[in-house]
């Protein structure tokens, strides 16, 4: 497996945190993050976790809870097929976790780093998890959903398919087999 750039760790946002310079290339994201991001922490909104370096911001994401209904998929029998539960149990919407956000610094695209935070992002759920949690969403766009293909994420519905961003899930239960 491929670890992070040497002397790099994670930092949770907090109010009084120093940015470093980054840039993803993508305006909304790099303004999300020094502009927007103390405020969302702030109003617990969201937790922003930034990988870092002495020198510069290497990529970050924001993690806000969600959740997965039967209306946010396309058909019953796709409803029962994701949510086949051993308990017998009926549930009205299942626990989630969205990434609002993702970015990683032009510096850094193209090494996997992307992917490896998506791996973290998945171990703080599977491994330090506070919370049940089953599925990780997000609203990709479209320039990003090979990204999220690539790395186990699936289409939710097709109702979004004209729409500038697509609802994408991965179930952590497909990781917990995997292992």
């Amino acid at each position: 497996m491929t670890s992070f750039p040497a002397g790099s760790s994670f930092t949770r946002l907090t109010s009084d945190y120093q940015f470093k310079p980054f840039n993803c290339g993508d305006d909304d994201l790099n303004d999300f993050l020094l502009n927007d991001s103390k405020s969302y922490t702030r109003k617990l909104l969201a937790a922003t976790y930034i990988l870092e370096n002495t020198t510069e911001t290497i990529a970050f994401f924001s993690l806000l809870n969600d959740k997965i209904t039967a209306q946010d998929v396309d058909s019953g029998n796709q409803w029962k097929k994701l949510f086949k539960l051993t308990t017998g149990k009926n549930f009205s919407s299942h626990p989630a976790v969205k990434i609002g956000r993702l970015g990683i610094s032009n510096s850094f695209k193209g090494q996997g780093i992307g992917s490896m935070v998506l791996d973290y992002i998945n171990g703080l759920f599977l491994t330090n998890h506070q919370t049940g949690c089953r599925h990780i969403t997000v609203d990709a766009y479209g320039a990003s959903l090979p990204f999220y293909l690539k790395n186990g994420f699936q289409f939710l519905t097709r109702k979004d398919e004209d729409k500038a961003t697509r609802l994408m899930f991965l179930d952590l239960m497909t990781l917990t087999k995997r292992g």
